[in-house]
């Protein structure tokens, strides 16, 4: 418990320290600390973007503590809050926009947090298509501790692109204890709701894919025969562990199928292979989001 206080505190004087001088106080004792940044009994107050030029006014994140489970893992979420007409990204922005990066490394007593994206929004702006959440995005982390009879700290730096009429990139720190039972939040319960359902569900028949050299690196081609799953519908292709750029995907109808197209280039400009087993690939509409994995030969 004694290096839980001490992450969180550490987590509170680095908030302090990326103040404008005018804004920031003594630090009180300890205990105090703690609590003015909302950091004790499960709580978190939202800690503001770090790069100077006043993003702490557009973003905000904190952590909402959540609930444990029956199966003894947490269901907690990062929340983050934008000023009106901001948005920031889902974990694949799209043509335009920032990844994000999510670092939870420094956190205590927890052995993995796994982010279950809700559903995010298709923005067109400018020609360009992109994904992401407007004004605020709840994301469920579901935490598995490493021992389940002691509290959890969860300290987590935060790289994310804010937008508006331009994109920033933001740096935010994070911080929370979790501890107790909790109580389930109506917040996180919905934007679980939110997140993708297996393909299968919907009618998926087969997936398959091809790969195709060229001069710059390779082109995928994926055909998912399945009915429609709403309007503008688009498929995001994902090759986890790859180390490969991916662009985002054309997509169209044939019929029952649904294709795709995308470009993928080595980094260190090598020649380009896939393991087919590994492909993921997200079916977005404007009302539904659907996912599957693996592909065969076609």
């Amino acid at each position: 418990m004694k290096n839980i206080v001490k992450h969180l505190a550490t987590a509170a004087h680095r908030a302090l320290a990326h103040l404008p001088m005018g804004q920031r106080r003594t630090s009180p004792p300890l205990p105090a600390v703690i609590l003015a940044t909302g950091l004790a009994f499960g709580l978190a107050a939202p800690v503001a973007a770090q790069q100077s030029g006043g993003l702490g006014a557009v973003v905000q994140a904190d952590i909402l503590p959540g609930w444990q489970t029956a199966q003894g893992t947490r269901m907690a979420a990062l929340r983050l809050r934008m000023a009106p007409g901001w948005h920031t990204y889902w974990r694949v922005p799209g043509d335009a926009g920032i990844a994000p990066r999510l670092n939870w490394s420094q956190s205590q007593n927890i052995q993995s947090i796994e982010a279950i994206w809700p559903r995010p929004e298709i923005i067109d702006q400018n020609g360009l298509r992109s994904f992401g959440f407007t004004e605020e995005l709840i994301l469920p982390l579901r935490i598995t501790p490493r021992d389940a009879a002691r509290p959890m700290a969860i300290i987590g730096e935060l790289n994310i692109g804010v937008c508006r009429d331009t994109c920033v990139p933001a740096d935010l720190q994070v911080s929370g204890a979790l501890r107790g039972g909790g109580a389930e939040d109506g917040r996180i319960a919905g934007a679980l709701g939110q997140g993708a359902q297996p393909a299968e569900r919907h009618g998926l028949q087969r997936a398959t894919c091809r790969l195709e050299p060229t001069r710059r690196g390779a082109r995928l081609t994926l055909r998912a025969t399945l009915p429609p799953v709403g309007a503008q519908e688009q498929i995001i292709m994902e090759l986890p562990g790859s180390g490969y750029w991916i662009s985002n995907s054309r997509t169209w109808r044939e019929g029952g199928d649904l294709v795709a197209e995308a470009r993928i280039r080595d980094p260190d400009r090598g020649a380009v292979g896939i393991n087919r087993s590994a492909v993921s690939f997200t079916i977005l509409s404007g009302s539904q989001m659907i996912e599957a994995q693996g592909c065969t030969a076609g």
